[in-house]
């Protein structure tokens, strides 16, 4: 489905306004990460050794200098369940969850 016309979109910077999404995406998301990990009480060590990632890589998830690829995405999603399912609830993210193991804190 199209929502906007060709015409509607000259004069746009298509490159720009992705690049603004991608940014404001990755800044949102890490606040939810560093938000979800705080509410479980975990340091970013803790984090790290529970999803087999290295400290400085939690920390530039929730600091907005990397975004997480879609498997640590849904590490996340396994670890910290009721605070970021909201916000990636999809039938891929519940099927591929309902088949992982659980951690354990």
């Amino acid at each position: 489905m199209v929502l906007v016309g060709k015409s509607m979109l000259k004069g746009i910077n298509q490159k720009r306004v992705e690049t603004e999404l991608r940014v404001y995406f990755q800044i949102d998301l890490a606040s939810r990460i560093k938000s979800a990990r705080k509410v479980h009480g975990l340091s970013q060590a803790q984090v790290a050794a529970l999803l087999h990632l290295s400290q400085s890589a939690i920390s530039k998830y929730e600091s907005g200098q990397v975004l997480p690829d879609l498997l640590v995405l849904l590490s996340f999603c396994h670890l910290y369940k009721r605070e970021l399912e909201k916000s990636f609830d999809c039938p891929f993210f519940r099927e591929y969850q309902a088949k992982l193991p659980c951690i354990e804190d």
